[in-house]
């Protein structure tokens, strides 16, 4: 299809998206606003081209996939699909669908819906950036209008996952579009069926979702609007939250916690273990990080311990693996590196970093070792990190230049790795899998591997534990690979902080959870008890 085609299909579908979400229930059935204070902007809701976990978090209210992952990070629950099983093989797995779903633009959804997606995501031209998840998947298979086969390659334990990933997407859309128009698309232009939509995105400042009113659900939301607004600034947002201003706030600085649980601002705080780390990244490709050796004195050089008692108030853990200590894989069993500047200073006069001019900083062959660090504005705490990091490294002679940008920018650079050394952190995947971000073939564009971190070593003992049923025969190779990519700190790995949200006590029923924040926005509500659809309000 041409692409003047293809824009004049989003034109005449613009109207019919905007209808769809036109909140025409009654208000006295349900009701209220929601305002969630958001520090960054989102670089994009696109489904098929944004790699922003955060961006997922708000695009899966829009779009359903075929079943709705469990915080096991193991089971599932029925979503687009009623029920799942395994052929007598584990080849082949069968979904069987709703056959009361309507997308946004009226079209009802089927199983062609499905396999169209299945195409989209496989397909190189469309770069969408889970296609890695796809790839034991040979055929996805329409048995009729309701009954969808997917066939693998072969037998591996997350092959229901695999096939889960990825919202579907309707298939008289994909096919009205070549993969480059669809990943250019705003995501108003896509038509949903999850339980909310866009009413108004004014970028930069505020996200507005409302409910879609032919959601399948008979739980539709509760709440008119959910207004995602964007206060760049984290004292501001704090100063919001606590006059009301704002109801909701995640990446809720520690140092807040006690002050609004001991205060009067009728405000409820949730924790739990975050599925993240916070990390100080060294770019491999850089002359100053190919050596194994220097990434390891970085990280003696920075105490850790002292960062995390001074920033996160006992609600934060050392880190030592690129897994979380949630998961199943998880090696226990590795000493964290110790702080240790003297140690860090043999190592780098090891490798040819002496004060040859005496002028505090160390230098090789006449260049002094200084570099960059990024990270992203309205963020404190990884400010504040940047600080501290600046000022320990200092201490062994190696100059930091701090730089901090406006998110979207520093994401676009993360993406490039365009850096020399960044402080972000990483949302782990909930599949047991080192591929995805410490892979050789991840450094390619478009991969997660974003440090040019390669061991043939690591990619074996991955591949192979990934292949075996027996989650107790794949340990040990687990374990030996996170070894390995500890030892050699393409990462100096930080902390695993609790996740941590603030939501006023008049709303009721959030259940957040290591999946997302908002898993289950569609129920919550205000007032302490659910509104009955029958209730006429007296």
């Amino acid at each position: 299809m041409s692409r003047k085609t293809g824009y004049f299909v989003i034109t005449m579908l613009a109207a019919i998206l905007l209808a769809s979400c036109a909140g025409d229930r009654e208000p006295s059935l349900r009701g209220g606003t929601l305002v969630v204070g958001e520090i960054s902007a989102y670089e994009s809701l696109n489904p098929m081209s944004t790699t922003d976990a955060h961006a997922r978090d708000i695009y899966n209210l829009m779009f359903l996939s075929l079943l709705d992952e469990n915080d096991d990070f193991l089971t599932f629950a029925p979503r687009l699909a009623t029920s799942w099983e395994f052929s007598s093989d584990r080849r082949e797995l069968t979904f069987h669908l709703r056959d009361d779903v309507v997308w946004s633009d009226g079209v009802g959804f089927t199983a062609q819906d499905v396999l169209a997606t299945f195409i989209a995501q496989k397909d190189t031209a469309m770069a969408w950036s889970g296609r890695h998840l796809k790839e034991h998947i040979d055929e996805v298979r329409v048995v009729d209008d309701y009954t969808v086969v997917y066939h693998f390659s072969h037998v591996y334990p997350y092959q229901v996952m695999d096939a889960n990933d990825g919202p579907i997407l309707p298939k008289h859309f994909l096919e009205s579009m070549t993969p480059q128009e669809i990943r250019g698309l705003k995501v108003e232009d896509f038509p949903t069926n999850g339980p909310f939509c866009i009413g108004e995105w004014v970028r930069g400042q505020s996200l507005t979702l409302v409910p879609y009113k032919d959601y399948y659900d008979e739980g539709k939301p509760y709440l008119d609007r959910v207004v995602f607004k964007i206060v760049p600034d984290q004292v501001n947002l704090i100063t919001q939250l606590k006059s009301g201003e704002v109801d909701c706030m995640e990446s809720l600085p520690p140092m807040e916690v006690d002050k609004l649980r001991k205060g009067d601002y009728g405000i409820h705080v949730f924790n739990f273990p975050a599925r993240a780390y916070i990390y100080v990244g060294w770019n491999g490709a850089h002359p100053l990080f190919r050596s194994s050796k220097i990434r390891r004195a970085m990280t003696m050089a920075i105490d850790r311990k002292l960062i995390i008692d001074n920033l996160y108030y006992g609600l934060a853990i050392e880190c030592k693996s690129p897994f979380i200590p949630q998961m199943w894989a998880y090696n226990d069993d590795i000493d964290p590196i110790a702080y240790d500047p003297e140690g860090a200073k043999q190592l780098l006069a090891e490798a040819g970093f002496t004060d040859s001019d005496g002028d505090g900083w160390l230098d090789r062959d006449g260049k002094r070792f200084e570099f960059e660090m990024m990270t992203n504005q309205g963020n404190q705490i990884r400010n504040d990190i940047q600080v501290m990091v600046q000022e320990q490294l200092g201490r062994i002679g190696v100059k930091v230049k701090p730089v901090i940008l406006e998110w979207t920018v520093m994401l676009e650079r993360h993406k490039a790795s365009d850096f020399e050394a960044i402080v972000s952190a990483w949302r782990v995947g909930t599949k047991v899998d080192l591929d995805p971000i410490w892979g050789c073939e991840s450094r390619k564009e478009g991969g997660y591997n974003r440090v040019d971190y390669c061991n043939a070593e690591v990619d074996r003992l991955n591949s192979t534990a990934c292949g075996i049923l027996d989650f107790d025969e794949a340990r040990p190779l687990f374990f030996r690979a996170q070894e390995i990519i500890y030892e050699e700190q393409p990462f100096t790995f930080m902390y695993n902080p609790q996740a941590m949200l603030a939501l006023h006590k008049r709303f009721t029923g959030a259940k957040p959870d290591a999946i997302s924040m908002y898993h289950n926005l569609h129920e919550w509500r205000v007032g302490p008890e659910k509104v009955k659809e029958d209730d006429d309000g007296s």
